[in-house]
């Protein structure tokens, strides 16, 4: 899952294709394949939730070109500083997570939930990469796919 923060709203809303330029422009903030068990484990479930967790990965308005493979999501400021205030400490991510509980869930990649180390070495990183994001304050655009 990929991220950007939204610099030019008023460019946004004048063309929202602008967005899909901006993701190959830039760098954006990338949570690999940790976004499905962080998606998990803000929501208890594999694809369900609500805001303002839900908005953290599967969530937004879509925008720009509905035909691609993973439309790019809006998520606005407002919405971005309630995702911000409820996402989890790293700790009480932590009491959240088993790898029986991720391999239950089905939650990709599955070839994760043989590693012992998953937690501290792909999603509590790519879990403060989002923290991060969301602490700044602005819309965010996400995207699964950069092309």
């Amino acid at each position: 899952m990929l991220y950007l923060p939204v610099e030019d709203l008023d460019a946004l809303e004048r063309d929202p294709d602008i967005a899909a330029l901006w993701f190959a422009d830039q760098e954006p903030v990338d949570l690999g394949q940790a976004w499905h068990a962080i998606h998990w484990l803000l929501n208890g479930s594999a694809w369900g939730g609500g805001p303002p967790l839900y908005d953290a990965v599967l969530g937004g308005t879509p925008i720009g070109d509905p035909t691609s493979y993973e439309p790019i999501r809006f998520v606005s400021a407002a919405e971005a500083a309630a995702t911000a205030e409820a996402l989890p400490t790293p700790e009480q991510l932590t009491r959240r997570f088993t790898h029986q509980g991720a391999r239950h869930a089905e939650i990709y990649p599955e070839s994760w939930w043989d590693q012992s180390d998953i937690l501290t070495t792909e999603i509590l990183p790519a879990h403060d990469r989002l923290r991060t994001l969301f602490a700044q304050g602005q819309a965010v655009l996400v995207t699964l796919d950069r092309s």
